[in-house]
């Protein structure tokens, strides 16, 4: 297992118009959007950064920004960190609907951290 870097930047918002002139004011573009209604998103690049932009529906309170490092093991993280008391997980390994497995883990500190692998 290695992290390889880092993947996006997850962003819940409930400005969302306002919020994509903020990351285009940045230098971010639009690469690609989707959703509709009150629960859209799109995925900003700039350079080789990329932000997940979400916005957060009805009754939902947004989240702080999670940051997703790129992993290539994603099966040898999960007994890496089940041993680790350094570590709490906050979700477990599981496949995602975008074509991922992902962990979810907490610093210290309280922020969210998702570590993530491309599904072969």
């Amino acid at each position: 297992m290695s992290v390889t870097g880092l993947d996006h930047i997850y962003v819940e918002t409930r400005a969302f118009e306002r919020s994509i002139a903020f990351w285009q004011a940045l230098g971010f573009s639009v690469a690609d959007s989707w959703g509709e209604g009150d629960h859209r998103a799109c995925r900003l690049s700039a350079g080789s950064a990329w932000v997940v932009l979400a916005e957060a529906g009805a009754g939902h309170d947004p989240q702080r920004a999670t940051i997703h490092l790129a992993m290539t093991d994603a099966d040898a993280l999960d007994v890496k960190l089940g041993s680790a008391d350094a570590v709490d997980v906050i979700s477990p390994l599981e496949d995602t609907h975008w074509g991922t497995r992902c962990i979810r883990v907490q610093d210290p500190a309280g922020n969210l951290y998702v570590l993530e692998a491309r599904k072969d």
